[in-house]
């Protein structure tokens, strides 16, 4: 049996996003990005599936899939893509399931069930990151759910797996990091801090939506993965190359 990735449809905007980019142009234009770059992804993911080739895999929320970035290839799975390649010389391939606002029930429900199938059929990812929690964080209440699904995330993803930390530092974003922290130790994985690499302030790594990083905080997420992945030297990372769209 061939191994497929279902074709990524966007998860629709929450209401409260949609009234406030009424009055914040920066959130009207970084979430334009939402349905090219998804279809980008869908596109990359059908060839990578039928290639060979060590496989770096992709699942969580919009950060995941680079909203913000000027490309979906300068998110930070993009460029943690070419710091594996520059690391070991091998061309990569990338599967990418992550969705635009997705919560981590949609991680259980909807890219866990993807990753499994794939897992089944033959296609093991050489490197698996997972960034997810950030809207829980901000949109939904109880810490109960939020501690529960978090485990049950962590408990879903292969061993040595990354999963990242939520940005932030309100209550919920440390019980959510130290929830994180907890799963990767009892399931075998890495948990990783992306969010305070050193570099410029945090208005200098956002995008205009100040939600999301732009290209500079996509690289420093992406050179914290790498370290995460053994994978950080002192070479040069190759720009961006239109050609691989």
């Amino acid at each position: 049996m061939t191994a497929t990735v279902p074709r990524l449809n966007p998860l629709p905007l929450g209401r409260s996003v949609r009234l406030i980019g009424y009055v914040v142009p920066g959130l009207r234009r970084v979430t334009a990005q939402i349905g090219p770059y998804t279809a980008w992804w869908d596109e990359q993911n059908q060839q990578a599936v039928e290639a060979e080739g060590p496989l770096l895999m992709a699942l969580g929320d919009s950060t995941v899939i680079g909203i913000g970035a000027s490309s979906p290839e300068l998110g930070f799975v993009g460029r943690l893509r070419r710091r594996l390649e520059v690391h070991d010389g091998r061309p990569w391939r990338m599967i990418n399931i992550g969705l635009s606002g997705a919560r981590i029930q949609d991680g259980l429900d909807r890219q866990l069930p993807i990753l499994d199938d794939l897992l089944e059929n033959g296609v093991t990812p050489e490197a698996l990151v997972c960034c997810i929690g950030a809207n829980d964080v901000v949109w939904d209440k109880g810490d109960g759910p939020l501690r529960r699904r978090l485990l049950g995330l962590c408990a879903g993803l292969p061993t040595s797996s990354v999963i990242a930390t939520t940005p932030g530092r309100s209550a919920r974003a440390r019980l959510a990091n130290r929830t994180i922290r907890q799963g990767a130790a009892e399931h075998d994985l890495v948990a990783l801090d992306p969010w305070n690499e050193p570099g410029p302030p945090p208005l200098g790594r956002m995008a205009s939506d100040r939600f999301h990083p732009n290209d500079v905080g996509y690289d420093l997420v992406a050179q914290a993965f790498a370290r995460s992945l053994g994978a950080d030297d002192d070479r040069e990372v190759p720009g961006y190359d239109p050609a691989r769209q």
